[in-house]
């Protein structure tokens, strides 16, 4: 398993601070020939790879070497952090180079570690994975350091910025995903506290910001094409509105300038869904998203995330569609802005 893709960024003909913003057409290009669709096996996630590395013989090369017949459906991370989101192209690029391959890197390491059965074996790559995965990260916080970037990013931060954040905060991901594949292997395994302050040299309160997946084991059936969809409100819609009017005036639940609140209460309240429907823009960030209407759910007969799905009205902050497997993949238990969220939410009792 390689991470060549990820170590260039810090190291080689991907790094940030060298970038040409002259070539931000042949950038947009690249996004609009990749599509908003997620890969959901190695083939998909090479081809993609592909087109956004184009310009970059070296990687190219790399990537054609690579299996490109692998259909084997992608498994999601276990962990999940609050990213950083894109404020333009240029940062959507990097941004979805170093989602595709962090989610690429854990699934090859599965179909690697897989092949092993004995404690020895699995200790042995695991570790060999880890070593490789905590060297970069902390690479990438010294760049930090060094730049005077430790505060989190913002619409206005530099691109160098906003990747070296990005990347560190997914190879902490695929530290403990990978981690968790064979953790009872493990005598000592890395808790989260430790890795922050001993590996990173990060505050321990930074720790929270990583939260373990809570994974859907029997996703319910999508509604046949005969059944009503809805998501079966049984609240007080009044109550509702007002609840979700001061979500998207404090968390930015929606974006205001492609829907409303009076859109959603809709969506939410309507006994029978149609495409035709308003589209419903998330605002906010997905775990955010997603612990807001889980918390939401005892008002809801149906399924939040299938309806999400089956309904085609829902989109992420990024753009894109809002997938059942996207919802349950951004569970966590403390997304960012939970007292705010929290002390909202007691309206609807």
């Amino acid at each position: 398993m390689e991470i060549k893709i990820l170590k260039s960024i810090l190291h080689k003909e991907l790094m940030p601070w060298a970038f040409d913003t002259k070539g931000i057409k042949a950038v947009n290009d690249k996004i609009r020939k990749v599509g908003t669709k997620d890969p959901t096996n190695p083939t998909e996630a090479i081809k993609q790879l592909q087109l956004l590395l184009s310009d970059y013989p070296d990687l190219t090369t790399w990537l054609n070497k690579q299996n490109k017949n692998d259909l084997t459906p992608f498994k999601n991370h276990c962990f999940a952090i609050d990213l950083p989101d894109y404020p333009d192209a240029i940062t959507k690029f990097y941004s979805s180079i170093i989602s595709i391959e962090t989610l690429r890197v854990y699934n090859a390491f599965i179909t690697k570690i897989e092949k092993y059965k004995t404690k020895v074996d699995i200790v042995y790559n695991t570790t060999v994975a880890l070593n490789d995965i905590r060297a970069l990260a902390v690479d990438a916080i010294k760049k930090i350091k060094e730049l005077g970037y430790e505060e989190e990013p913002t619409e206005e931060s530099s691109l160098s910025h906003f990747v070296l954040h990005l990347l560190r905060k997914h190879l902490t991901i695929l530290f403990f995903d990978i981690q968790e594949l064979n953790i009872t292997s493990f005598d000592n395994p890395t808790s989260a506290e430790n890795f922050y302050l001993l590996e990173l040299q990060l505050p321990k309160a930074q720790a929270k910001e990583l939260s373990k997946v809570q994974i859907e084991k029997d996703i319910a059936a999508k509604p046949s094409t005969k059944e009503i969809l809805s998501f079966g409100f049984n609240g007080s819609e009044q109550k509702l509105k007002s609840t979700i009017t001061q979500l998207v005036n404090k968390v930015e639940l929606l974006k205001e300038d492609k829907c409303t609140v009076e859109h959603l209460v809709e969506v939410l309240t309507a006994k029978a869904l149609t495409t035709k429907m308003h589209k419903i823009y998330i605002g906010c960030e997905t775990v955010q998203a997603v612990y807001i209407f889980e918390n939401l759910k005892d008002y809801f007969n149906k399924s939040i995330p299938q309806t999400f799905e089956a309904s085609k009205l829902f989109y992420t902050k990024g753009n894109k569609p809002f997938k059942a497997q996207n919802y349950y993949s951004n569970k966590i238990d403390n997304p960012k802005n939970q007292p705010i969220i929290d002390n909202i939410l007691k309206q609807m009792q």
